[in-house]
């Protein structure tokens, strides 16, 4: 890897969680510095949003783990769900998932990405839960490896050298008060050289975003600033190389 280049990866989660979020990242990819994101499988409009993609094809694709919202794509794994199939939320999901189960939901939803024809590029989850639940982590770092996937890494040093992952991440763009020009700006001009991620959620508000995730109205916000024309004359004058994973993945 060329150490005194600055290489960033702009990627927009939650893709497919609902068509405003679907259309705001399509969006702030073609107008905007957007080159990645990663897909909610189990979301109902995450089909649609794979087949959208694929007019994309600069827009890396990569699998957003989900553990936390809706229902898993498999429905017999009871250290999951609570009774009506649904996923278990905080303390009560980490105190009772089973690795084998998470490391069976997670090659289920990526391989059912990789049956809609999506080159997927890379691993990350919703809420960090690869982060906050070691079995998660575990199982995770298993699916990489047979796949060999780049994933996500959040804290510097977090994941095995085995593991293929960004050097840097900034998860500064996010809420009311950190999504701005200035502030965007500010987390380009601190980049430091490899790689680095830098996390997004824009959207065009809907009523499933609305209604449904307490970060709505930012998701807004996030995608002027994002298609902003002073946030691109900064990347230029930065010599910031935009990229998305399949950098990673190729390249080792």
């Amino acid at each position: 890897m060329e150490k005194s280049i600055r290489k960033v990866i702009v990627n927009a989660d939650d893709f497919g969680y609902s068509p405003g979020v679907t259309a705001g990242i399509l969006y702030a990819h073609h107008h905007g510095i957007v080159t990645s994101t990663t897909i909610m499988v189990n979301s109902s409009f995450a089909k649609e949003a794979s087949i959208l993609a694929k007019r994309s094809p600069y827009l890396g694709i990569g699998l957003h783990l989900t553990l936390d919202m809706g229902k898993p794509i498999l429905t017999h794994l009871n250290s999951l769900t609570d009774t009506n199939g649904f996923f278990k939320k905080g303390k009560y999901l980490r105190e009772s998932a089973k690795k084998n189960d998470i490391q069976a939901e997670l090659e289920a939803q990526l391989l059912l990405l990789l049956e809609w024809k999506v080159n997927v590029t890379h691993i990350d989850s919703h809420h960090h839960m690869h982060h906050n639940i070691p079995e998660a982590f575990e199982a995770i770092a298993k699916i990489s490896e047979k796949y060999k996937l780049p994933v996500r890494s959040i804290y510097k040093n977090d994941v095995p050298a085995d593991i293929i992952t960004n050097q840097h991440f900034s998860q500064d763009f996010y809420g009311e008060k950190n999504v701005n020009v200035d502030s965007l700006i500010n987390i380009l001009k601190k980049t430091k050289s490899g790689v680095t991620e830098i996390m997004t959620h824009p959207a065009f508000m809907d009523s499933w975003i609305y209604y449904g995730s307490s970060y709505n109205l930012s998701r807004m916000l996030e995608l002027e600033t994002l298609t902003n024309q002073a946030v691109k004359e900064r990347i230029k004058k930065e010599e910031i190389h935009l990229i998305n994973f399949n950098y990673l993945k190729n390249n080792y």
